[in-house]
């Protein structure tokens, strides 16, 4: 739509309206979801099964992602969660305090504990990419548990147009 803009008695603003532009529309959406435990007891990231893959129909798309799952971690200890695209930890590093990872202190109490994280990501590809969930232990041996008590986990992720 193009022309003169007006206001409620039709009087000319000087102003033209521009056509509308696809910036912001969302593309397409593709979930995946799990209702496996999956326990996690080392202290490297390990993919939690929770994964969902798109293709971006250009190269200036936009991709939202996000997740949602129940976490259990033993007494005393903590675990770490982050948003994976393929083998890149979006959060960039490790640190337990970085916007992408969670970190769950559970104080000497074993808890479950709902979590949901969500990530922008620029991937500039046209490629097949895989969003996961991964999953690590603060120590050795300790358990940081995926889908724990039963809940379905889900991963969305849904490309929005860019250009």
């Amino acid at each position: 739509m193009s022309g003169k803009v007006t206001d409620n008695l039709g009087r000319a603003s000087g102003l033209s309206k521009a056509v509308a532009g696809g910036a912001g529309k969302i593309l397409q959406v593709v979930t995946g979801t799990s209702a496996t435990e999956v326990s996690v007891t080392g202290t490297s990231y390990t993919d939690s099964g929770l994964d969902v893959a798109i293709t971006p129909s250009a190269s200036s798309s936009l991709i939202y992602v996000l997740a949602a799952t129940g976490v259990y971690q033993a007494g005393g200890y903590a675990g770490y969660l982050s948003l994976f695209r393929d083998s890149t930890n979006l959060a960039g590093d490790n640190s337990p305090d970085h916007m992408n990872s969670m970190w769950a202190s559970t104080n000497g109490n074993n808890v479950i504990t709902p979590f949901c994280i969500s990530f922008l990501d620029s991937p500039s590809s046209t490629s097949s990419i895989t969003y996961s969930l991964y999953a690590k232990a603060q120590t050795s041996g300790q358990a940081t548990k995926v889908v724990a008590s039963g809940p379905v986990s889900s991963i969305i992720a849904m490309e929005i147009d860019g250009s």
